[in-house]
């Protein structure tokens, strides 16, 4: 597709003001209260919201949200500038995997694949389930601990960075900085350039992928980069843009849903207690137990996609120039899917969950991000028969990305 393809914003026709839905998609409310909002859109059809001035379209139930991952030449992951997706601009129109079609983004997906081979993560095993448990150990000794900022943050800058990707700990705060950076984007108003501290995160981390891939080259090394660079293609050349691009991919994509799905799980099985002390008697549920954790609380709220040819979706007309977003936390709640949706119940093994994507654009990371998860949580649910919600009347602040619905402050106390 031509850059003057994907610049020019064609015209909408009038669209039907009963299909529109007036709703801050990114909001706190939203966030915070997803799973009321999923209950209800995931029996209905697709529906109309306004973002930054731009008429958006909502797919939200599980075979649809399927389709429109599928289906390219309708729903396009490609960007399409100036449609209304400015705030999603995380690093300044590098590649990125989400944003390709196949084949391309086949290409673009080997790249990440040689981080999450099989041996290379059961090889980790035994480092992550140290780290935690050394961890956990520091915050037996607090007490009161806040499980994202405390331990499950950290955590994940110990498992990616050092483990990872081997990086030596002077190399982390480049990452971690580009990191905490990302959310200042979604304050930009449209248009205007992104924040100097974003700028600044961004260059510093940029340089170094640069002098990284200088260096590979010259001097081979078997571990992530190494295997990264071997994969682009027969000739081993990869750009500085791809290198980065999947560098930063791997680091953030981790080091946002693991903190935010450990911490989801724990706060939900801590709120419904028969189902808790269901699991610690019998911890064999752990697996069903993580899934039905992750199908409740999906870390990842929407997923933006490109209307690029005109169709109807379950009576709803959608036409090029429209941003679609796919409610992959509301196809969770699809009850022709998952019968009684809103019932939190560990023995459920809910299949096809779309937590992590589906098909081609399944999360490459998932495998990874599902067994860090599950030691985070089998070691403080079955190693501290005692914790609890410091204050069960604590009000959940949501943040992360504007699609995300990343909890800032889940207080933990342990006796």
């Amino acid at each position: 597709m031509s850059v003057a393809n994907l610049l020019a914003k064609p015209e909408l026709p009038e669209l039907d003001t009963d299909r529109f839905i007036d709703i801050d998609l990114f909001g706190q409310d939203m966030k915070a209260n997803a799973p009321a909002y999923f209950s209800e859109w995931a029996t209905k059809p697709p529906f109309y919201a306004t973002v930054q001035g731009h008429a958006h379209v909502v797919i939200c139930r599980h075979e649809q949200v399927q389709w429109a991952l599928r289906t390219h030449e309708i729903i396009s992951a490609v960007p399409h500038q100036g449609w209304g997706t400015d705030l999603f601009d995380y690093f300044n129109g590098l590649p990125l995997v989400v944003d390709f079609d196949p084949p391309e983004h086949s290409r673009m997906r080997r790249l990440m694949q040689p981080g999450f081979a099989p041996n290379r993560i059961s090889r980790l095993k035994p480092l992550i389930d140290s780290m935690i448990d050394d961890l956990a150990k520091v915050m037996a000794e607090k007490n009161d601990f806040n499980m994202v900022t405390d331990f499950a943050g950290p955590l994940m800058y110990q498992i990616l960075l050092g483990g990872v990707f081997e990086f030596e700990p002077d190399v982390w705060p480049l990452f971690i900085n580009l990191s905490n950076a990302l959310e200042l984007v979604a304050t930009v108003p449209p248009g205007a350039p992104k924040p100097p501290e974003y700028m600044a995160a961004f260059d510093a981390v940029y340089e170094f992928c640069g002098k990284l891939i200088e260096d590979r080259r010259i001097n081979p090394k078997d571990d992530l980069v190494g295997s990264v660079i071997a994969a682009h293609d027969e000739k081993g050349a990869i750009s500085i843009e791809e290198l980065f691009s999947t560098l930063v991919q791997l680091f953030t994509a981790g080091l946002g849903t693991v903190p935010a799905t450990s911490s989801n799980a724990v706060l939900r099985l801590l709120r419904h207690p028969d189902q808790l002390a269901l699991l610690r008697k019998d911890p064999s549920l752990l697996n069903m137990a993580l899934e039905e954790c992750m199908r409740v609380d999906c870390l990842g709220n929407f997923r933006h996609r490109f209307v690029v040819k005109e169709h109807v979706i379950d009576g709803t007309p959608v036409y090029p120039g429209m941003v679609a977003h796919l409610a992959l936390g509301a196809a969770n709640y699809d009850p022709d899917k998952y019968p009684d949706p809103t019932r939190f119940d560990i023995t459920r093994e809910p299949r096809d969950i779309l937590t992590f994507g589906f098909g081609p654009h399944l999360c490459p990371g998932n495998n990874l991000a599902r067994m860090v998860t599950r030691a985070i949580v089998s070691r403080l649910i079955f190693g501290f028969p005692d914790l609890r919600l410091t204050n069960t009347d604590d009000v959940i602040v949501y943040g992360g990305m504007p699609t995300e619905r990343f909890p800032t402050n889940v207080n933990l106390s342990v006796d």
